[in-house]
């Protein structure tokens, strides 16, 4: 983490100190006490589910600690060094933008999208890690708080950092406030699904908000945006810096994933740059991870990587928990999709497992959350689509999947293979007992975040 000295906490955050707090200096900020420990700065920072100030005074013990308070803050007789600021949250926000700002030698790389933007960060990390000096954001801290404390965790010694931009309380000018502090040298803009409509309204103003990313491109920035999108094409135009469109549709991208082919349990990408051919073979099947492979050796390229070198970082690739994670449990291959789930990824998903896979295959399905007012027709659609597939046991977890299985039994898929959960648990234990003695199956669980479908995952596997 970077060592800041008080002086200029305070002087990037506007604030003003305790007397106690000269001379000092930190290298560990938090916004949980759980996790403070000596020399590190707490801001107490107010969410609805609680207020950071109702734990500073525990912090008057731990060697070095101090605290970013609202000026408002009732110390009493408390001896612990204090930053008093308007609002800590913005002042962590303002430290983290006076760090990116300390380390611009770094190469500093923005993803967004409706889906995919953990494996794409994930994927560039590894593959720039082969090469040089990375940092990732941990996890998906992606939000108003992940964003600016994932800067705060940087050493300052790398070559390179890669984040993940999202929303976290859905609406247009929230993604921008996370770009005006990164400040991306290269940005990518991944996909726009119907996802967070229940704020947004409508795809186009997904895209308008996804596109906020572009917003603080500096004329030497390049961005890499889908292209075979045409709302993302829309608020792509007249921006600064490079806009690079790449995809595998629109012949107007200037950077095409020409094929895919499967070949011993890996898939080949064929690229087109510019023009130019060139091949990369990735330990992945799963079709939408090779997509998102495409965008993260764009990134690599971009920041100098050869051919070589990125393919050698590829062969090494390792999916992550929750994001297409296969497994063998037993005779049993396991897919794990319980990180998250809507429409677009979810048909994309079904159509590649049942393409991918001849022997009995069952889906687990949970709600997908977050869809707006027509959350139960994007259902009723996954429902359809289903029906012309050729899974051999639909399981559905919550509500809002109940209507999947509905659609797909009024679309000719027999009842008698549907069965219907509450709890993700309960299609677990089912499961286990439905596939007990099965030579081979295939199970795809796949859910939005709040269903916990790993629970189903863990009930499945228990013995």
């Amino acid at each position: 983490m970077p060592e800041l000295e008080m002086a200029e906490i305070v002087a990037a955050v506007s604030g003003t100190m305790s007397r106690i707090c000269r001379g000092r200096s930190f290298k560990d900020f938090q916004f949980d006490t759980r996790a403070m420990k000596a020399n590190s700065l707490f801001f107490a920072m107010r969410t609805p589910q609680a207020d950071g100030h109702d734990h500073v005074k525990k912090l008057e013990t731990l060697p070095g600690a101090a605290a970013v308070v609202r000026k408002d803050f009732a110390a009493g007789k408390s001896s612990l060094p204090l930053i008093r600021v308007d609002d800590p949250l913005r002042a962590a926000q303002r430290l983290a933008a006076y760090v990116r700002q300390k380390y611009r030698s770094l190469k500093y790389i923005g993803i967004t999208g409706s889906a995919g933007k953990t494996t794409t960060k994930e994927f560039i990390f590894q593959i720039l890690s082969h090469k040089y000096g990375c940092f990732r954001s941990p996890q998906n801290w992606n939000n108003w708080i992940g964003l600016p404390f994932s800067l705060l965790q940087m050493s300052g010694r790398e070559e390179a950092a890669v984040f993940e931009l999202a929303m976290s309380d859905p609406g247009i000018g929230e993604i921008d406030r996370l770009a005006e502090i990164l400040k991306p040298d290269v940005a990518v803009l991944l996909n726009v699904f119907p996802v967070h409509l229940e704020f947004l309204k409508s795809l186009a103003n997904a895209a308008r908000a996804k596109g906020e990313i572009l917003n603080y491109l500096a004329a030497d920035s390049c961005a890499f945006v889908n292209g075979d999108e045409p709302l993302l094409r829309r608020v792509a135009a007249g921006r600064q810096g490079q806009v690079i469109f790449f995809g595998s549709r629109s012949r107007q991208n200037q950077i095409r994933l020409e094929r895919v082919k499967r070949e011993n349990g890996c898939s080949r990408l064929g690229i087109g740059f510019f023009g130019i051919a060139a091949e990369f073979t990735a330990p992945l099947i799963n079709r939408l991870h090779v997509e998102n492979l495409f965008a993260a050796i764009l990134v690599a390229q971009r920041l100098g990587m050869k051919n070589f070198e990125i393919q050698e970082a590829v062969s090494r690739l390792k999916p992550l928990s929750g994001r297409g994670q296969i497994r063998r449990q037993g005779t049993i291959t396991v897919i794990d999709e319980t990180y998250n789930s809507n429409p677009e990824a979810l048909m994309r998903t079904l159509e590649w497992v049942d393409r991918e896979y001849r022997q009995k295959k069952v889906a687990v399905l949970g709600d997908m959350l977050e869809l707006g007012a027509k959350e139960l027709d994007f259902h009723r659609a996954a429902g359809r689509y289903f029906s012309g597939l050729h899974f051999d046991l639909l399981l559905t977890v919550g509500r809002r999947a109940e209507k999947i299985a509905a659609a797909a039994e009024k679309a000719g898929y027999p009842g008698a293979r549907i069965k219907r959960f509450a709890l993700a648990e309960e299609a677990g234990n089912y499961l286990r007992g439905a596939l007990a003695g099965r030579a081979e199956a295939v199970v795809l669980f796949k859910g939005s975040r709040g269903m916990a479908l790993e629970k189903a995952m863990a009930e499945f596997a228990h013995e």
